[in-house]
């Protein structure tokens, strides 16, 4: 068995007087793609903004590859850490947001050369030639030299999955990475996802594609008012599920 890649551990998160996330365990095993599902406001993708700590917890602790993220221990409580180590974590989590987010003033190769060199400090000719190589991942080599504006919106997010893949991170966290695309662009986008699962990448995936999910997925956890009301195979929680969450979510009758 593979070891835990993530493991959260009673994870508290308000805003203002709402907790929108109510001390929330789970883990992630290297090599595992673990899909949240929930009604909008279940805590998805706060849950992944805290994973990379772009969302600071008030309560509980979130190890990846070993090291807590965005705090330290002191006197056996937690502290925040220093930004630079904060940001020194955050090189092994890729995020790929809803939005593509690609700087608008730089080509495509541009794009995903720019963090491995100022970040990691890679010499331009590696980066160019890794950024080569994730561009035809992703099919597209030959818009190396596009500006994004030229690109639809399904290109300019296999830019942006290609540009945090570039950073070699441990574990790649996809916030409906789908839902500002047109439906024509969806599959060449979950394409790319599913070939970075089948390889081994260690992913957690919040999505409305149920079918993605049913196919992808080697877990799916169930988010209701900032809890994990179920968690499972992607077999089991179709077939049978448990929470009326769940069955309502996956349009069950039984």
């Amino acid at each position: 068995m593979q070891p835990l890649l993530i493991e959260a551990e009673d994870v508290e998160k308000r805003f203002g007087n709402t907790k929108v996330l109510d001390r929330v365990s789970f883990g992630v095993r290297r090599g595992e793609t673990v899909v949240l599902i929930g009604s909008s406001g279940s805590g998805k993708t706060t849950l992944l903004r805290c994973i990379n700590h772009l969302e600071k917890i008030e309560g509980g602790r979130i190890v990846v590859n070993g090291g807590l993220i965005g705090y330290r221990e002191q006197n056996g409580k937690l502290a925040e850490d220093l930004e630079v180590n904060i940001a020194r974590q955050r090189r092994d989590v890729g995020m790929v947001f809803q939005r593509f987010n690609l700087f608008a003033n730089l080509d495509v190769i541009d794009n995903i050369i720019l963090a491995p060199m100022k970040v990691r400090g890679r010499p331009r000719a590696e980066a160019v030639s890794r950024a080569e190589a994730l561009l035809a991942r992703v099919g597209l080599s030959h818009k190396a030299r596009a500006m994004p504006s030229s690109l639809s919106g399904g290109q300019q997010q296999r830019v942006a999955i290609a540009r945090a893949l570039a950073m070699q991170p441990a574990v790649m966290l996809f916030d409906e990475p789908t839902s500002a695309l047109d439906p024509e662009m969806v599959g060449e986008v979950l394409a790319v996802m599913r070939d970075l699962a089948q390889d081994g990448m260690t992913m957690m995936i919040v999505t409305h594609e149920m079918g993605f999910a049913r196919n992808v997925a080697d877990r799916i956890i169930v988010m209701d008012r900032g809890r994990i009301v179920e968690d499972g195979p992607p077999a089991v929680l179709f077939e049978q599920p448990v929470h009326p969450k769940t069955r309502a979510l996956l349009g069950c009758r039984h």
